[in-house]
């Protein structure tokens, strides 16, 4: 305990010194940069003073934090010398792993966004995002150089640099879809490499299109960092975690690659319906249409997760045809999801007919949204088939990619179908008391296509659930086990108490049951190896 305490207490000092002579740097380093044009137009050059207050406030930052800093990691560096296991300590990999996670969280978009600033010929202010973007970046080299002289941590130190690992890689995440979707970067680079600009200037002669080398440098940016943490990934080794994590990012992968196909549809359904398209509303800065930067993204991140994915099967962490299953069921779910939601679209624009609502007409635009979804989600069919299809022949194999997408595609009607029926029931009773909330036709038209869709999905795959006993523990129904094979205690071997002298059991499960057996120190060695030789002698 009294170790562990004085562990805490160094890493604790260290780590305030290294923020502290980082900090130090990222003044001296926006004072620096005030004097290049990253200034801008409208900030001046720091006067004398300024530049003798940076430099002074450095120098004793620096000098501190090196004595006192370099002190303490002397006695870091000694008691790793002493006890070899302070390498693997938790509190080592707590505040390493923490320390480099931030930095990088805030680092990478920082520079994406300044990089990106250098794209307009009129950026002013982002010195500040510049010098906090190579300070945070500074301190994760700096604290990752570290975390890579010592070996591959366990028990609860792995805990933290997983946590340290997928959690940032999440938010880097978030970052490359910020850039590729929210931010018009791409629209922008489109714009101006194929269309000279005319989307951003909207016929404005004195526009001056976005410099699309920054842009690329910026998009190139964030996704070359969200792909090193994926590599970094892939080496971790817990199945489980990688499933959750990498299986998640591929169905946001495909969402995104269906928001490009569904506006693309869209688009092509006006067009047939002869509406003018404007370039504005694919590539202006709303890009109400633009389905180039959801195909880029999604294409992206399915390209990068199945890789990720696939590295389990280069590790044997697990089979190439369960994997490949998996990876089918997580993409029929999100093709399920577009196709029920688009076919509730189309009930809910039949009811709004049925029953029109004062001032509130069912346009074109709803029809043409609603038919995109749904072709989007088509191939969904396609896939609950071959899903279905290969269950049947190969149970047992692919039983928990099977389990999991039948349950998903269930859970999901039966709260569509649960929410729907509150929502009827709530705008019925208001307004049967006389206190309708507004436009509650539309609210309850909106709750019966919910309930309809979801009990559709309930009556379709409940059924099924049933059928193939999915509710129990079992994944599979057994199949006939091979022929039994007695294996007789051998001569000159006492049997144990409580243990029979004959196993009729098959040759693969007589061998397991004796190797559990041994690792329950219910057998003995020489037993165990006895019993083995039987096996074998009997098998010839």
């Amino acid at each position: 305990m009294a170790r562990s305490l004085y562990r805490f207490y160094l890493y604790v000092v260290a780590t305030a010194l290294l923020i502290f002579a980082i900090t130090a740097f990222g003044s001296l380093l926006s004072t620096g940069l005030a004097f290049t044009p990253l200034r801008g137009t409208y900030q001046s050059i720091p006067t004398q003073a300024q530049l003798v207050q940076a430099v002074s406030y450095a120098c004793v930052a620096f000098l501190i934090a090196g004595l006192l800093g370099g002190l303490h990691y002397w006695l870091i560096r000694r008691d790793l010398r002493q006890e070899p296991q302070a390498a693997h300590s938790a509190i080592r990999s707590f505040f390493l792993n923490t320390t480099e996670g931030i930095s990088v969280a805030f680092g990478v978009p920082l520079l994406g966004a300044a990089i990106s600033s250098l794209a307009s010929t009129n950026y002013s202010g982002v010195i500040f995002i510049w010098s906090s973007a190579l300070s945070f970046l500074l301190l994760a080299c700096l604290v990752h150089l570290e975390r890579r002289r010592t070996d591959e941590p366990t028990g609860l130190a792995l805990v933290f640099q997983r946590i340290h690992i997928f959690g940032v890689q999440l938010v880097l995440l978030f970052t490359v879809t910020a850039f590729f979707v929210f931010v018009p970067a791409i629209r922008e680079v489109i714009d101006t490499l194929f269309f000279g600009g005319a989307a951003q200037c909207d016929m404005n002669s004195s526009c001056n299109p976005a410099n699309p080398f920054w842009l690329l440098i910026s998009l190139l940016w964030v996704a070359g960092s969200w792909i090193f943490y994926s590599w970094m990934a892939r080496q971790d080794r817990s199945l489980a975690t990688r499933l959750i994590f990498h299986g998640l990012g591929l169905a946001y992968g495909v969402a995104f690659l269906l928001r490009g196909c569904f506006l693309a549809i869209v688009v092509l359904l006006h067009l047939g319906y002869r509406d003018t398209v404007h370039l504005t509303q694919i590539l202006g800065y709303q890009g109400t249409f633009d389905f180039f930067s959801p195909l880029i993204l999604g294409a992206l991140l399915i390209g990068i997760y199945v890789w990720s994915l696939n590295s389990s099967v280069r590790q044997e962490l697990m089979r190439l045809e369960v994997l490949r299953l998996t990876m089918l069921a997580i993409v029929g779910a999100v093709l399920a999801g577009a196709f029920w939601w688009g076919l509730g679209r189309l009930l809910f624009n039949e009811l709004g007919i049925v029953f029109p609502t004062n001032g509130v007409l069912v346009d074109h635009q709803a029809w043409f949204e609603a038919w995109a979804l749904v072709l989007c989600g088509a191939c969904y069919v396609l896939v609950d088939w071959y899903v279905r299809r290969v269950y049947k022949r190969d149970g047992e194999l692919v039983a928990g990619p099977r389990r999991g997408y039948v349950l998903t595609l269930l859970g999901a009607g039966v709260l569509a179908s649960a929410i729907g029926l509150a929502v009827v029931l709530y705008t019925g009773v208001t307004t049967l008391l006389g206190s309708a909330v507004s436009n509650w036709q539309l609210a309850a038209q909106g709750g019966l296509s919910a309930f309809l869709v979801g009990c559709i999905l309930v009556g379709i795959y409940l059924p099924t659930a049933l059928r193939e006993h999915l509710f129990k523990g079992s994944e599979a129904p057994h199949e006939e086990m091979p022929s039994s094979l007695v294996v007789q205690q051998p001569t000159g071997v006492a049997p144990e108490e409580g243990h029979e002298e004959q196993l009729a059991l098959p040759q693969d499960a007589a061998i397991e049951a004796i190797l559990d057996a041994l690792l329950a120190n219910t057998l003995s060695r020489d037993q165990a190896a006895a019993r083995l030789h039987e096996l074998i002698h009997v098998g010839k």
